[in-house]
């Protein structure tokens, strides 16, 4: 174990003891060329393997929706390879292919659909809200005290993450990383430092819909939002 890590929590569970450095964005995610100074925390073991899972899932699904500057290199290069080893997921994929058009400023474009668990996306978020509040602010939540939640958002969800960026705040941050790959702001509570909230916007604006309750709306950003259990508990009906 490096000796960085002696004594060090697992900034993920907050708890068992760290084993790794583990980057909080998985190098999965980028072209080799865009892979320099990923933000690393440190993990524990069950942590990590929690996160990586989602994450072999993740960067072989989301890149099908990228709209930023290495989409075309993520698809075309990243993908295929990932999806041969996994033939499970290849033909869930495959099968639920749909191509369609799609009307964006009043111009109809053609689009490309495919099956796609947002939940498991949520789940990574979780990890990722985390890493950051760590990596920025030195905050390891305790679980006993403190949780997080992450879900992609609705306009009524914006909104709100939008209004609370924009109050007071003890820090603020704004990064690009991998050129469009991750882009997010975030902003620290004034008075609880473990109180955050984030806006993630994925690969250029990844564009979900499906949603039972809003069928004809598309979902492209993600929120991210720690706070106690008390006050997650009623900022839930919003998130939600």
């Amino acid at each position: 174990m490096s000796k960085k890590l002696n004594g060090k929590a697992c900034v993920y569970c907050g708890s068992a003891p760290a084993t790794t450095s583990d980057h909080i964005f998985a190098r999965g995610f980028f072209p080799v060329h865009r892979r320099a100074n990923l933000p690393q925390v440190p993990a524990c073991a069950a942590c990590n393997g929690e996160k990586s899972t989602l994450e072999h899932y993740l960067t072989a699904v989301l890149p099908f929706g990228g709209t930023h500057e290495d989409a075309h290199e993520a698809l075309s290069e990243m993908v295929p390879p990932r999806l041969e080893k996994n033939t499970k997921l290849k033909n869930i994929l495959s099968g639920g292919l749909v191509e369609d058009w799609r009307e964006e400023n009043g111009v109809l474009v053609p689009a490309m659909t495919v099956p796609f668990d947002s939940d498991r996306a949520s789940e990574l978020f979780r990890f990722i809200t985390k890493g950051l509040l760590y990596h920025h602010w030195g905050m390891v939540l305790d679980k006993q005290k403190h949780g997080v939640w992450a879900g992609f958002l609705n306009a009524q969800g914006v909104e709100f993450h939008q209004s609370l960026l924009s109050m007071n705040s003890r820090e603020r941050i704004r990064e690009d990383i991998g050129n469009g790959t991750f882009v997010y702001e975030g902003a620290q509570g004034t008075d609880i430092p473990e109180m955050s909230i984030w806006i993630f916007n994925v690969f250029g604006g990844l564009k979900l819909s499906g949603d039972p309750d809003s069928p004809d709306e598309l979902a492209s950003v993600i929120g991210g939002v720690t706070a106690s259990m008390a006050a997650l508990e009623k900022l839930r009906p919003i998130l939600a």
